[in-house]
């Protein structure tokens, strides 16, 4: 039996009226979880969940896509086969505000580790805090590619504090940015970098910092209208003291910032309750084993 039929629409007949309800089928039917690039930690978590699962006779396919705002957009579409996604929270609040009908379709089935967002900019810069990428200037943030989990927190900042807009998002590879940072200074249009992580991870952007330890420098983040909350009550973004490295390195490695966390959700009408329960019990009992070094 292929995708479509596995998920098609059963019609019910109650006291002589016809009522079409779509439901998923029997609990043995497939998985599909929308992740996020290739290699990348939701493509890993993905990869963790299909083994697991698999262990417990439930066939799995991951998809990779462009990032958070991909996955909610499979995951809204009744035509998409994607029924789990992964996704920031702070990238699920941005989606709700122009897709307010998701919040009765999707549900929580776990946390994924918390992301904190790291600014990065040259040891001459004159951005010290967030206050300064409020300032107007003729400046870029390099947050990746415009679908990317950075481009919508950074989208989403911009929505809570206007005042971001003074600094133009440039989508360049975070990794090339910061290289063009440490080659160009204060002449480079790119003044900083924005990478979405977890604390300790070693993202390709990261890697740069610690072997430039003496060109960098991390930008705090303390305003408070970036407090907002999700449609549970829980808050999209805590304010932190995180750390990006060990303290051996030539430059502060803990900065004061936002940090936000990584979601599982399914839709429910794509998910039978057996589906969405063994997911939940699966994030429950192995979170060590599925949580990987998050980033989209």
């Amino acid at each position: 039996m292929d995708l479509k039929s596995r998920l098609s629409q059963v019609l019910i007949l109650a006291t002589g009226l016809g009522v079409a309800l779509t439901q998923a089928q029997a609990s043995d039917s497939l998985i599909v979880i929308t992740t996020g690039k290739s290699g990348g930690g939701y493509n890993t978590i993905g990869e963790h969940l299909k083994t697991v699962l698999a262990e417990q006779d439930q066939p799995v396919q991951v998809l990779t896509s462009a990032g958070s705002l991909e996955n909610l957009s499979r995951l809204d579409d009744p035509n998409n086969p994607a029924g789990v996604g992964l996704t920031q929270a702070d990238a699920l609040k941005y989606y709700l505000k122009e897709h307010p009908a998701f919040a009765d379709k999707f549900i929580s089935l776990g946390e994924i580790g918390k992301e904190c967002v790291f600014i990065v900019t040259g040891k001459d810069s004159d951005i010290r805090d967030d206050g300064d990428l409020q300032k107007t200037g003729n400046r870029q943030i390099a947050v990746q590619s415009p679908n990317s989990g950075v481009a919508v927190t950074w989208k989403y900042m911009t929505q809570l504090e206007p005042q971001f807009k003074n600094t133009t998002p440039a989508y360049v590879d975070g990794a090339e940015a910061l290289l063009q940072i440490k080659s160009g200074g204060k002449t480079n249009p790119i003044q900083a970098v924005m990478v979405v992580q977890r604390p300790m991870a070693k993202s390709t952007e990261m890697q740069v910092v610690l072997e430039n330890p003496k060109d960098f420098r991390l930008v705090s983040i303390k305003d408070w209208d970036l407090n907002d909350k999700l449609p549970d009550g829980s808050a999209v973004y805590t304010f932190e003291n995180a750390t990006v490295a060990e303290k051996k390195w030539a430059f502060d490695t803990t900065v004061d910032t936002i940090c936000t966390r990584g979601l599982l959700l399914a839709n429910k009408t794509k998910l039978t309750a057996d589906q969405r329960a063994q997911l939940s019990k699966v994030m429950l009992l192995t979170s060590e084993r599925v949580l990987g070094s998050t980033g989209q």
